[in-house]
């Protein structure tokens, strides 16, 4: 009976483990083609995942089984094992640091003053995420997020807005508008697997001989960026400051 038992987790783990990236791709895929909304899309992820543990569990009663010599599926099992661990690490390693962040998903520089969007509105959807001021997730950003600060540069507006638009266009972001005479850039980033798209806007302004840039990063979808939007304005901020010098 173990042996059936196990010849069973053996065959069922590799074919959920090859399964489960599939139905992953499917998910992105069809969300990045606007053929399903975000929910949907998030849902088939979601089962997709629980495929990989699935096929973890069963793949390992296969491995044991075979190591027990109970049956020849052993390297069936195993290479289910080892599939399936690739396949839910990166959900499950962003489900672990989306679990340890606050439930927002609009982060700025300036919490006294944070940049406003003049194009990106006309972008979005009416089903979109608020763009409005929510004096909530500020105090929560402001709790959580201590790091998340302006970089001043040492140079004039229009070097610092070249040095900005580049930074921009090398990071392959949506540019919306760019008003150099105004000191802002609104763009759109979107995430590597499903695109999902955040918005961004960048502000220049001068402050004692040197010019401070403001960012805001603010996703469209979901309550809770996981953490993506403060990633995305701290790696940027990093990025600016070191070509300046």
């Amino acid at each position: 009976m173990s042996k059936n038992i196990s010849k069973w987790a053996a065959i069922w783990g590799l074919r959920l483990a090859v399964l489960s990236p599939f139905v992953m791709m499917i998910a992105g895929g069809t969300y990045r083609l606007s053929f399903v909304d975000f929910g949907p899309a998030l849902l088939a992820f979601a089962v997709a995942t629980l495929m990989g543990l699935l096929a973890v569990l069963l793949s390992l009663i296969g491995v044991i089984g075979g190591v027990r010599g109970n049956n020849a599926h052993g390297k069936s099992a195993t290479l289910g094992l080892v599939v399936a661990l690739i396949v839910v690490s990166a959900p499950l390693n962003t489900v672990r640091t989306g679990a340890g962040v606050p439930m927002i998903h609009d982060i700025t520089t300036d919490l006294e003053d944070p940049p406003t969007f003049v194009e990106v509105p006309r972008q979005r959807a009416s089903t979109d995420n608020s763009l409005e001021i929510d004096q909530d997730v500020l105090a929560a950003q402001k709790a959580y997020y201590t790091g998340i600060v302006p970089t001043m540069l040492a140079m004039s507006r229009p070097d610092a807005f070249s040095l900005v638009r580049d930074t921009v266009k090398e990071l392959g972001w949506q540019v919306h508008a760019e008003k150099e005479n105004l000191g802002y850039i609104e763009a759109t980033a979107a995430t590597p697997f499903f695109g999902f798209r955040d918005d961004v806007v960048i502000r220049l302004t001068q402050s004692a001989g040197n010019v401070r840039v403001d960012m805001r990063s603010a996703s469209r979808v979901g309550l809770s960026d996981l953490g993506v939007n403060a990633g995305r304005i701290s790696d940027f901020m990093t990025l600016v400051a070191q070509k300046a010098n």
